[in-house]
């Protein structure tokens, strides 16, 4: 009796090692794994956004004043895409912050042939007349710019038209333009700034002042307000005050060109 009991044993023992090691003649009900992923494609941009993204890079450089570096990537972007008239009005302004403004014009041309409604197009060769001093035709670009009525920075257009009249002396027909400006934008930085010269030229010093004061507590890193304040204030006779703003000034920015000419005008308070 105990030694069929034993053989009991080693039958069960036998029989679950069986199971566990593969050797059981019952079929196996384990999953069989996935196979690997196949290698994804990579992916490449087409050359549309190629074209963009060297545009991007080159808008980026111009902001910083890196012209070569802006051109190069503007160059690439057209390149690529030749029917872009954003590329073609990029270079130009490139070119304008260079000097050359044969070039600039050439290629802010044939932004404009690709686009006839182009108002930025037809900002920037009314900067391109101005800056040769054609005043009458770069008028009438920027009044260009202005009649499409889709242009979303027209505060810029008005603004440049009232630097025109101010150079012609006349200050009413700026002041509407720059009335025009800020109504399309209220937070038009170079528009207040205008206006506030304009009252300075008519005497009006505390109305200025509350121009300029208002810009510092908009935009307190804006160097040019505190600049300004503290000349009024030297007007003034309140010379604590302008010590106070042509320090904030020099602090912003000291190698700037404002930054400089507030360090000059803070030593002379010094002496």
């Amino acid at each position: 009796m105990r030694g069929f009991a034993a053989l009991i044993f080693v039958l069960m023992l036998t029989s679950s090692c069986g199971s566990l090691f593969g050797g059981s003649r019952e079929k196996s009900t384990r999953t069989v794994p996935p196979p690997p992923p196949a290698p994804q494609e990579k992916y490449k941009p087409s050359p549309e956004e190629k074209a963009e993204g060297y545009y991007q890079i080159g808008v980026s450089y111009l902001r910083i004043g890196e012209i070569p570096l802006a051109l190069n990537y503007f160059f690439k972007a057209e390149k690529l895409k030749s029917d872009d008239p954003r590329i073609y009005n990029a270079i130009g302004v490139a070119f304008i912050q260079r000097g050359d403004l044969d070039r600039a014009e050439e290629y802010i041309r044939k932004a404009v042939r690709l686009k006839p409604d182009f108002s930025e197009g037809y900002l920037n060769l009314g900067i391109v007349y101005e800056k040769r001093g054609d005043l009458k035709k770069a008028k009438e670009y920027y009044e260009k710019a202005l009649s499409n009525p889709l242009y979303l920075t027209p505060e810029v257009a008005y603004y440049r038209l009232a630097l025109l009249a101010e150079k012609e002396n006349q200050i009413e027909k700026a002041r509407e333009y720059i009335v025009k400006a800020l109504r399309n934008n209220p937070d038009y930085i170079p528009a207040y700034l205008e206006l506030a010269k304009i009252l300075e030229s008519e005497g009006k010093d505390s109305k200025a002042q509350e121009i300029y004061l208002k810009l510092i507590n908009l935009y307190p890193k804006v160097q040019y307000p505190y600049y300004k304040l503290s000349l009024i204030y030297i007007k003034k006779g309140k010379l604590q005050l302008a010590e106070k703003f042509l320090k904030k000034c020099i602090e912003l920015d000291p190698t700037s060109d404002i930054g400089i000419k507030a360090k000059i005008k803070l030593e002379e308070l010094n002496e």
